[in-house]
């Protein structure tokens, strides 16, 4: 298993932990999760463990997930499962449309710097939680 489905696979076990969250894999895709209990939503997870950080986000989940009648989010982990980016569909959408380059493969490539300005970074679990109840 690479560095980055570690991040992942932490990162959904911290969030089943959480006091009021239920966390189950959605059918959207095998890197979303539907997150229910005090927030209701799904989060499409990347993770990324070495430098540089770039992430593949799928086309097709992101027109899947613009589908859902549920909030949705991504979230890119890189390092650990406390450090990372969150986005809004808002976000997302700006960045597929203005930022993120798609690859051959159907993959968006973004990654760190210039390509994740607009998106809200955290530095801990603790904030994650935090952004992602301002934010629904």
């Amino acid at each position: 298993m690479s560095h980055g489905n570690t991040i992942v696979r932490e990162f959904v076990e911290r969030l089943r932990k959480a006091p009021g969250i239920a966390v189950k894999y959605s059918s959207v895709s095998r890197n979303v999760v539907d997150i229910s209990g005090r927030v209701n939503y799904l989060a499409y997870v990347k993770g990324r463990g070495e430098a540089p950080y770039r992430w593949g986000v799928t086309a097709n989940v992101i027109s899947r997930l613009r589908r859902q009648s549920r909030r949705w989010f991504v979230v890119l982990l890189y390092e650990s499962s406390d450090t990372g980016y969150f986005l809004t569909p808002k976000q997302v959408g700006h960045n597929i449309t203005h930022v993120w380059p798609l690859g051959k493969d159907g993959d968006y490539k973004p990654s760190s710097g210039t390509y994740l300005a607009a998106s809200t970074r955290f530095f801990s679990f603790k904030a994650f939680l935090a952004d992602v109840r301002h934010a629904t």
